[in-house]
């Protein structure tokens, strides 16, 4: 009996392994958010984050077709200028004004990437950027 039990939580340990979203392991690995920042930056055609970024996060969704990234930051009203100044896919559209001190940049994605935006919250010094791919 405790051979069996023991055989079960194990085989369903195993199973979690495979079971598990590649997207949660890849959001929760430091070196899986690197790749996925520079495929931010790179599908966006954006700078990198300001130095003074905080609450700098990028999460994952998609499967083996497609694959998506919601990133975002808060830096300083001059950051964020310096940064939309520095970035090519920003400085190639006019922003869409959403409400009060919200804008959204609808870009022109690169490296075969389908859809790339980018939305600022000027009240909040919010930054959420949104790519995919396939």
């Amino acid at each position: 009996m405790l051979v069996s039990t023991m055989l079960l939580v194990a085989l369903a340990a195993f199973a979690g392994l495979f079971l598990t979203s590649s997207n949660s392991r890849d959001n929760q690995d430091s070196t899986k958010q690197k790749e996925m920042m520079a495929l931010v930056l790179e599908w966006g055609r954006l700078a990198p984050f300001p130095a003074g970024a905080s609450n700098v996060s990028i999460e994952t969704e998609g499967n083996s077709f497609t694959r998506s990234f919601h990133a975002s930051f808060v830096a300083s009203q001059q950051d964020i200028r310096s940064w939309i100044k520095d970035s090519p896919g920003l400085n190639e559209t006019a922003p869409q004004e959403l409400s009060d001190n919200k804008v959204k940049y609808i870009i022109t994605p690169g490296s075969g990437a389908n859809r790339a935006e980018v939305t600022i919250d000027y009240v909040s010094n919010q930054v959420e950027i949104y790519v995919s791919w396939g």
